[in-house]
């Protein structure tokens, strides 16, 4: 039997990844496990990773996961092990980890490592579609099973109690009665001993973070100190890598100062190392009661608890639900969650008398007997082995998958500056002189959003935020309340209902509006925008002053003489899907809608189903808009024109040909099929990509999926000059597909469109997603 394993590895530096690497050094050698193979999910550093290792999954690239999963069946794999953990796997809520899990050839088991009692949405929502695809389920505890199993998340018959192992040399150190080692302090040692010799040793390690309750610990020191002066704490690991990029060593530096502050420094000592089996193996022989005060009580697992009770060690703990679990039989005390009082009297108890202490350790050891990896090892393969054996392999995708070019956001990046995104670049050289629109910022924050949502990246987010000021100061200077030159100080963007003012549009580099405020285009694409951050749940401090923005604009729509059409498009697109949590815009969104329906009822004919008299720009975009209303409000009308004239467009475009040929810049007009139209711009093949992508998600048509792959084709090359838009170098797009070549300028619009469309076909999972509708589709009634 051939094993893969699907986590993050060493030498990354996590505690899945240490629970991975023992979990292959404890199957690889049992008997009818022939091959452990890893499969490492990266998070962008340049790791050397062993031998085992045969491909990484880099973290926020959907792709490959596909890609993995389909290296299984090259590699004759005959079952994988998924351990999942929220926050290891890129998407929201780690949801491309099922792009890997539908697109593997061989049957799966999944090792929860988080069972959450009251999950959000989307996390439930990926949770249980990935168990449902699982051979099994295994979890920790007995708790998380009856948690699994009563929250529905996977049946009774599939979900496998299989506890977390301890490694060896750990477990070796269990002897209830043997001496305590003496070791060196190492760290930041305070003003004591040199070595732990003498002292009442607690202790505690693990990758630093502030849901681990330290500073509970430390208050509890602190309180124990005047009486028990031989009192010793060892705070053991490095700060977490999350916290550390976020905060670098502030929440370290933070204890080392409340430890100064108390004044404990003898008896507190930071070792700020990640400590590999060796050092934990000592540090836990010299411990004599070790402490965690963690302050979820979610947490259903803690290697740094199980090794401590795997090496013998008394425990006082917090009662989150491991700890519950693992301390049962009496191998521990736990306390209330944040009360260092409490702590402080457990561990003055085991100090005060020993024989407690003695009897705790000896409970300690009879369940750390059963912790060893080598036994977990064989219960494991013994289930990969079963799924192996006795699942049929799934089925092969219905939709063949086109590779998408790689994430490479540097000319973005270059373009985006301290007030928004520079229009025009010549070549790819942002051309300040252009300045900033409404317009592109608007699609700027569609893609930041984005990917602030998928990444959690605060770069995305920062990106985002200025986003939303830029749009907000079009709207403020607009209305009065800050000069056009944009020095005005201004209210804030909520006060006022509207007076279809609409907003700026044109900012030059200098910072100054030069245009006069209209309801136009640029007014439609940020409501679209802002309805994309709301949507998405945001925190408080961003979602108040986005609903406000959002409402003045909606306001300046509903009181404007004339909505132009593709003003009209872009405003449902970001109302529609928000009729839920923002019902009083439907109105508006149900009068737009009808307005489109309008405008295709008067122009449409039996070889002209569109709603003007030509083929502008943006075009796919009034269908989208109809598609989304239809599935959002509903109405099925829309939804009827919506696909039916995005059909027609797309038959007008040659979709189905061999290349995508869209209307230039000058327009198509009616009775005019192929003529001299103009460059040909990025913005009308995302239009088509995303508006297939919502027909897709409205009709589960599977040819819909394809559609919009061959539509994002035309920025690869596959359009009437067979010349590419996307620049693999920059990670920009050009501007156009001019007569006899494309554009060698690469200007936001462009840009933005490409990564527009990127990544919607991402976020839909194709070829997933076209699968999963295929089967539903194909379906017998009953």
């Amino acid at each position: 039997m051939h094993v893969a394993i699907v986590s993050t590895y060493p030498p990354r530096q996590c505690g899945i990844a240490t629970f991975s690497s023992d979990l292959y050094h404890s199957i690889v050698d049992v008997e009818g496990v022939d091959e452990v193979s890893v499969i490492a999910v990266t998070d962008g550093n340049d790791l050397e990773y062993p031998r085992q290792v045969v491909t990484t999954i880099q973290k926020e690239e959907r792709a490959d996961y596909v890609r993995a999963a389909r290296l299984t069946g090259r590699l004759g794999i005959d079952v994988v092990m998924v351990e999942h953990e929220y926050g290891i796997f890129g998407g929201r809520s780690g949801d491309y980890l099922l792009s890997l899990a539908a697109e593997l050839p061989v049957p799966y088991v999944v090792t929860l490592h988080t069972v959450l009692s009251e999950p959000g949405p989307r996390e439930d929502a990926v949770l249980r579609e990935l168990c449902r695809r699982a051979a099994s389920v295994l979890v920790f505890t007995d708790s998380a099973r009856r948690l699994v199993v009563s929250s529905g998340v996977a049946p009774d018959e599939r979900v496998v109690v299989v506890p977390h192992g301890a490694p060896a040399e750990i477990c070796r150190q269990a002897h209830p009665d043997g001496p305590k080692r003496v070791i060196p302090i190492r760290g930041q040692a305070g003003i004591g001993r040199a070595d732990t010799g003498g002292r009442f040793v607690l202790s505690t390690f693990g990758l630093l973070s502030p849901g681990k309750g330290v500073e509970t610990t430390i208050e509890a020191v602190a309180k124990l100190v005047p009486r028990h002066p031989e009192l010793l704490l060892v705070l053991a690991g490095r700060t977490h890598p999350e916290v550390a990029k976020r905060d670098g060593e502030q929440y370290r530096l933070g204890l080392q100062a409340q430890v100064r502050e108390l004044d404990i420094g003898g008896h507190v000592t930071f070792d700020d190392r990640f400590l590999g089996v060796g050092d934990l193996s000592e540090l836990l022989a010299a411990t004599d009661v070790f402490v965690t005060a963690y302050r979820n009580a979610e947490q259903t697992v803690s290697g740094a608890l199980t090794f401590a009770v795997a090496a013998g060690c008394p425990v006082v703990s917090t009662p989150y639900r491991y700890a519950n679990d693992l301390l049962s039989a009496g191998a521990g005390k736990l306390v209330g969650f944040d009360d260092s009082d409490a702590l402080a009297q457990a561990i003055e108890a085991f100090i005060e008398d020993p024989e407690d202490l003695r009897r705790a350790r000896r409970a300690a050891c009879a369940v750390g007997a059963a912790l060893t990896w080598a036994s977990v090892g064989r219960s494991t393969a013994e289930i990969l082995r079963r799924a192996a054996d006795e699942l049929p392999r799934p089925e092969a995708p219905l939709v063949e998958e086109q590779p998408l070019p790689p994430l490479r956001f540097d000319h973005l990046l270059t373009l985006v500056d301290p007030v928004g995104i520079v229009q025009h670049a010549s070549g790819v050289i942002p051309d300040r002189s252009t300045g900033y629109c409404v317009d592109d910022v608007a699609r700027l924050l569609r893609v930041t959003e984005h990917l602030a949502t998928r990444t959690a990246g605060e770069r995305w987010t920062e990106i985002s935020l200025r986003a939303i000021a830029f749009l907000g100061h079009a709207a403020r200077a607009a209305s009065g309340s800050a000069d056009g030159s944009g020095n005005g100080s201004g209210s804030g963007s909520g006060n006022r209902s509207g007076n279809g003012s609409g907003m700026h549009n044109f900012m030059s580099y200098e910072r100054r509006w030069i245009d006069e405020p209209t309801v136009g285009d640029h007014v439609g694409r940020s409501i679209w925008a802002l309805g994309d951050v709301l949507v998405a749940e945001p925190p408080r401090s961003i979602a108040e002053p986005a609903t406000a923005l959002l409402d003045q604009l909606c306001a300046d729509l509903a009181t404007s003489a004339a909505v132009p059409p593709r003003t009209a498009a872009y405003a449902i697109l970001g109302l529609a899907p928000l009729v839920d949590h923002l019902p009083r815009h439907r109105d508006l969104a149900i009068g737009l809608t009808a307005q489109l329906i309008d405008l295709h009822d008067a122009h449409a004919t039996d070889d002209w189903q569109w709603f003007e008299d030509e083929l502008t720009y943006d075009n796919a975009r009034l269908s989208q808009a109809l598609i989304v209303a239809g599935r959002s409000l509903p109405s099925p009308r829309a939804a009827e024109v919506g696909l039916a004239s995005l059909s027609w467009y797309g038959e007008q475009c040659e979709l189905d040909g061999s290349r995508l040929v869209l209307p230039g810049h000058r327009g198509r007009h009616r009775g005019h099929r192929l003529a001299d139209e103009g460059a040909e711009q990025p913005l009308d093949a995302s239009a088509l990509v995303e508006a297939e992508i919502e027909a897709l998600r409205s009709t589960g048509e599977p040819e819909r999926g394809r559609r919009a792959f061959r539509a994002f084709g035309w920025f690869l090359g596959r359009n009437r000059l067979g010349v590419p838009l996307y620049d693999a170098w920059s990670g920009g797009c050009r501007d156009g597909l001019e007569a006899t070549q494309a554009s060698t300028n690469e200007g936001a619009e462009s840009t933005l469109a490409y990564w527009s469309a990127r990544l919607a076909l991402e976020a839909a999972g194709l070829p997933v997603v076209a699968r999963r509708h295929a089967a539903n589709h194909d379906r017998p009634a009953v």
